[in-house]
């Protein structure tokens, strides 16, 4: 989830690869996407994902066993947050004044770029539209940059996305600025197939994830501001079902 450039992705391979060495088991293998069905796969170890598919439309089929974790702001240990970013030159002081103005998400399907966003905005109007519209960019990335070409007026940045934006390109993130934090919930977490959970040592996993970061080189560490891995369960990520929930009775179900 967090791999979308080529060092990125070289960092994450090196510490798999790590881990692979220090677990023993050589027919690991990692494989770096985007695509929502490799959590399906029936020869899935683990996997990344986002916690509200996995809270809304995935949890009869994977299960949370620990959650990477970072250190940037708006972390807390396993918690994250996201930034809402306005254009540098932006007028809009606040999220209230944003409203009728032109919002981005990643993905409707995010925790990160769409539901703490839109519970961040239900306790702001009595309507059932806040925004003038709400473009889908299909990542952080790419909503950052509409944002700072001014495409859209305003966009909800997971913190860790923005940091690994913000070291790649320096530029782009000075064009935006941050406005604000959204509230905290349980980071991305590493899942396994439900089908799988009788049959392995998830402490194990989560040990052997530590003693691969431990033993990486210090500039994945940095590279990816990874400080651990933590052991979570499927309750750790009621938060981002009592946002929804909360969004919901507000009257506000949907970010428009």
């Amino acid at each position: 989830m967090y791999a979308f450039t080529p060092e990125l992705e070289q960092a994450w391979q090196q510490l798999f690869d790590i881990f692979i060495e220090v677990s023993g088991d050589a027919a690991i293998s990692l494989s770096l996407g985007s695509d929502q069905t490799l959590l399906r796969e029936p020869d899935l170890l683990f996997g990344h994902t986002c916690g509200y598919p996995l809270m809304t439309r995935l949890k009869d089929y994977l299960t949370p066993f620990c959650v990477p974790v970072f250190d940037v702001p708006g972390t807390d240990g396993k918690f994250y947050s996201s930034r809402f970013i306005i254009g540098a030159s932006s007028t809009i002081d606040s999220l209230a004044q944003s409203q009728n103005k032109i919002a981005v998400i990643n993905d409707a399907d995010s925790n990160s770029g769409m539901n703490v966003f839109r519970h961040a905005v239900a306790g702001l109007t009595t309507s059932t539209h806040f925004f003038s519209s709400v473009r889908i960019s299909g990542g952080h990335l790419h909503s950052l940059e509409a944002v700072a070409d001014g495409n859209a007026d305003i966009a909800a940045i997971d913190c860790v996305s923005y940091q690994l934006i913000e070291d790649q390109w320096p530029e782009l993130t000075s064009r935006v600025r941050s406005i604000g934090f959204s509230a905290k919930t349980c980071g991305l977490p590493f899942v396994l197939p439900l089908t799988a959970v009788d049959s392995v040592d998830r402490n194990q996993w989560v040990d052997g994830l530590n003693r691969a970061l431990g033993l990486a080189p210090e500039a994945v560490r940095k590279r990816l501001h990874l400080k651990g891995f933590e052991a979570v369960t499927l309750q750790d990520y009621q938060g981002i079902v009592d946002l929804e929930n909360i969004a919901i009775n507000a009257g506000y179900a949907k970010l428009d």
